[in-house]
């Protein structure tokens, strides 16, 4: 074993050939001593280097695509939810709850009253789910005690994805 351990250190390459002239291990003078080659050439590296540059171009506009779509039905889903509680709530406390709406954010269970005791005046910034996202019309939606409300659509867009939320005269939201 140490044998084996020294030759690999010191490459002794022994002579195969059975010839009288090499005799000694590794001073033979026709045959090559080979080395192995490790690493990579500096065209494979630069081949690989364009190959995750066309990907990432590729990537990078569905990635934020996908992004803007997403952000779009996250706040779609946050927003009908919150319109389905404003409903039940109007209806289980017996007063009116009003969803209040500006371009970049909306305000759940707001005071448009301004002596309203049990409002909670939640405000939902639209950043929270992406910078370009925005709601129009800016308006007020009031669920009565009755659970009826003023019917209409609230539309969320951010870059070419929109999603609308339809509110009829009874007080259901659905998209």
């Amino acid at each position: 074993m140490m044998i084996f351990a020294i030759r690999e250190r010191m490459r002794i390459i022994p002579n195969s050939s059975g010839s009288t002239r090499c005799r000694q291990a590794g001073v033979c003078l026709h045959g090559r001593v080979r080395r192995k080659e490790f690493g990579f050439t500096l065209i494979e590296l630069m081949i690989v280097i364009v190959i995750i540059g066309i990907l990432t171009g590729v990537a990078v506009p569905a990635f934020s695509d996908w992004r803007q779509k997403q952000a779009v039905r996250s706040a779609s889903l946050s927003l009908l939810s919150h319109l389905k509680q404003a409903r039940v709530q109007a209806l289980a406390e017996n007063r009116s709850v009003s969803v209040s709406f500006t371009s970049s954010s909306y305000t759940f269970d707001a005071d448009t009253s301004g002596s309203c005791g049990p409002c909670k005046d939640q405000v939902i910034p639209m950043g929270q789910f992406s910078g370009v996202l925005s709601i129009s019309p800016t308006t007020t939606r009031t669920f009565s005690s009755r659970g009826t409300c003023n019917s209409g659509t609230v539309t969320l867009t951010a870059g070419s994805h929109t999603q609308n939320i339809v509110l009829n005269v009874i007080g259901r939201a659905y998209m």
